[in-house]
């Protein structure tokens, strides 16, 4: 008498195979795994074949395939090698856009926490700003590099860990104090407000040996931008709000400076 494969329930596969019935029951119904067996009741009863296709399912799903493309490999067995040569170079980079998603993430995390650690009494506006920047770090290159020479550009984008932190430190202590003149009324033309425009622009240009030429380079692509028409839109962790007010800011301080040079003259 020969051996018969064994068969189980869909409670007694479940458990063997560690999945869930809920699972194996949504499979069903997406006709991605259907016994073919039944017992006397009428239960579906899952063998060896079941167990071979779920393994198929579970790899499929495990290097990122979804249901319904897994649904196509599993239902055309004669041709999965093909498909696969075909979609795995894809998938292979959709995985890896995934996983540098996840790094940056990570590394947002890090930073947060690290700046978190010192400084405790910082506010949701505040962090959120930061991991925007985070975020956004590569469009920003991408859109300098349209408008600044890549040596200047890189040199805004490649600083050291230590240096980072340190940036990022500073950074959201002059945005603490930016929201601070906005929220009490400081107007653009006082001192403080001067103060505020001055901070950024050191610590825009502290790590850009040649701040002259950078100088230059941004006078020529704010006149490039005018001229074709293009609106700024540099991926920037400042509300509309905030970056009107360092324009009036601007404004006030170009006025004052004119209105010394003419009264020199």
């Amino acid at each position: 008498m020969q051996n018969q494969a064994p068969v189980f329930t869909i409670s007694e596969f479940s458990k063997r195979a560690r999945i869930t019935v809920r699972t194996l029951r949504f499979y069903e119904e997406l006709e991605l795994l259907v016994p073919t067996q039944k017992n006397n009741a009428g239960h579906r009863l899952y063998g060896l074949t079941e167990l071979a296709k779920l393994q198929q399912i579970q790899s499929l799903k495990f290097i990122g395939y979804s249901l319904q493309e897994i649904k196509r490999f599993v239902g055309n067995t004669k041709d999965v090698s093909t498909q696969l040569a075909k979609s795995l170079p894809l998938q292979h980079k959709l995985l890896t856009e995934k996983r540098n998603e996840l790094n940056r993430a990570i590394e947002a995390v890090e930073r947060a926490q690290a700046i978190i650690e010192k400084e405790e009494t910082m506010n949701w506006a505040v962090i959120s700003s930061l991991l925007f920047q985070i975020e956004h770090e590569q469009d920003q290159l991408e859109w300098v590099k349209e408008y600044i020479s890549e040596e200047i550009a890189n040199e805004f984008f490649s600083l050291s860990k230590e240096q980072q932190q340190q940036m990022e430190m500073e950074m959201l202590d002059w945005l603490a104090r930016l929201k601070k003149s906005i929220k009490e009324g400081v107007s653009p033309e006082s001192p403080e407000a001067f103060d505020i425009l001055i901070k950024l622009t050191e610590l825009a240009t502290r790590h850009v040996d040649n701040k002259e030429e950078l100088a230059e380079q941004l006078e020529k692509a704010q006149q490039l931008m005018e001229e074709d028409d293009i609106e700024f839109k540099f991926p920037t962790f400042l509300t509309p709000e905030e970056e009107n007010y360092l324009e009036k800011i601007g404004k006030s301080m170009e006025a004052l400076y004119y209105d010394s040079e003419n009264l020199e003259e």
